[in-house]
């Protein structure tokens, strides 16, 4: 993102690299499946490790990085065979290694494969810290919800178009009622404990508002793949959007052609018909670096200071969130078709098809 978005001007001229990570949102992708970066200065790759819960000017941080660059070189060469230069070895790359997987150097394809074994490493180690750390997920909804409440002060302030945002967390019996209601009844598979929701002021506020979030709250390389949902967004918005300069489409990831293939995948059996949104999951890094160093166990002082918390984010422009808010789309009628089929199965099991199900039709029970 250019300099006029950190200024508060709105809306930014967007880069390459914001039109790629929001098509990667929008869509559910893997960045472990991209043979290019497209940072192109030392101010971006810092934006970028921030999100990521890294600060280019801490010592701590910089040596945390050298330390899982080490277990990816460790891990690639015991079990894939790679061997790597020495230039992409050394202490304190790590920052280099983002602009030469940016660049058109004859290194670049191998600082791409150790970025993506970082990105694991630090998730599988950030994953065992909080296993191994004792931390609530009350205290990390806390902590979570004041960087992004602090994030959308800063944003609304600056300019952008934003009309509502809304944090919440699922109840316990909502909970219970979500793992009754689905096919699936394992805990792990509710993605939308943690929810955030925000709403633009128009549509074509979606994608630059999204831009903004993935370089200040929302590290696109650690979106959910599989679970995000685009319903409002057609592929003319990206054609659309201001640039910050003119990219060459034939480097994109993907066609913009891509954009246009339809996903029959039945996300949520209880929205009304003509529901729309856009949502995805993500695993928000959250830092916990006061409590690791309070902490007596020595081995959680190797698996660094951040920890992830699994959120959902709603995104809605304003016209679409009032529609969808009328008649059978309203949340109140949402939670009657899946009050129901929670009735049918606890009281039917599979013998009554559909939702709802013949006894139930146009009757009112909750």
């Amino acid at each position: 993102m250019t300099a006029d978005s950190q200024t508060g001007l709105f809306p930014p001229a967007l880069s390459m690299a914001d039109i790629e990570a929001v098509r990667l949102i929008l869509r559910g992708e893997s960045a472990i499946d991209w043979h290019k970066l497209h940072l192109k200065n030392q101010e971006e790759v810092n934006r970028f490790l921030k999100v990521n819960g890294f600060d280019a000017n801490n010592p701590q941080d910089l040596a945390r990085l050298d330390h899982v660059l080490a277990r990816s070189i460790d891990y690639l060469r015991k079990v894939l065979n790679y061997h790597f230069p020495q230039e992409l070895c050394v202490p304190g790359v790590v920052p280099e290694l983002l602009l030469i997987a940016s660049s058109d150097s004859k290194l670049q394809a191998l600082a791409c494969i150790l970025l993506k074994v970082m990105h694991i490493v630090q998730h599988v180690e950030a994953q065992e810290l909080r296993h191994r750390l004792t931390v609530s997920e009350d205290e990390l909804f806390t902590r979570a919800l004041d960087s992004v409440q602090s994030v959308m002060d800063e944003m609304i302030q600056g300019g952008a178009p934003i009309a509502d945002f809304k944090a919440s967390r699922k109840s316990h019996e909502s909970l219970i009622t979500k793992l009754l209601s689905k096919r699936s009844t394992q805990a792990a598979q509710i993605f939308d404990r943690v929810r955030f929701r925000i709403v633009t002021k128009n549509q074509a506020d979606l994608i630059p508002v999204l831009a903004i979030l993935k370089d200040k709250l929302l590290p696109y390389n650690y979106i959910i793949p599989g679970q995000s949902r685009n319903e409002i967004l057609p592929v003319e918005s990206f054609l659309e959007l201001p640039l910050s300069h003119p990219y060459n489409r034939s480097r994109l990831h993907l066609k913009m052609t891509m954009e246009e293939a339809f996903d029959e995948r039945d996300w949520n059996r209880f929205s009304a018909t003509g529901f729309r949104m856009v949502n995805f999951v993500i695993d928000m890094p959250v830092d916990v670096r006061d409590l690791v160093s309070k902490s007596n166990d020595p081995a959680l002082k190797s698996l660094g200071n951040i920890v992830f918390l699994i959120v959902e984010v709603q995104m809605f422009d304003l016209a679409t969130w009032k529609m969808n808010e009328q008649g059978e789309g309203s949340h109140n009628r949402y939670k009657d078709r899946q009050h129901w089929e929670v009735v049918r199965r606890l009281e039917h099991g599979g013998r009554i098809g559909g939702i709802g199900g013949p006894r139930f039709a146009g009757k009112t029970r909750f």
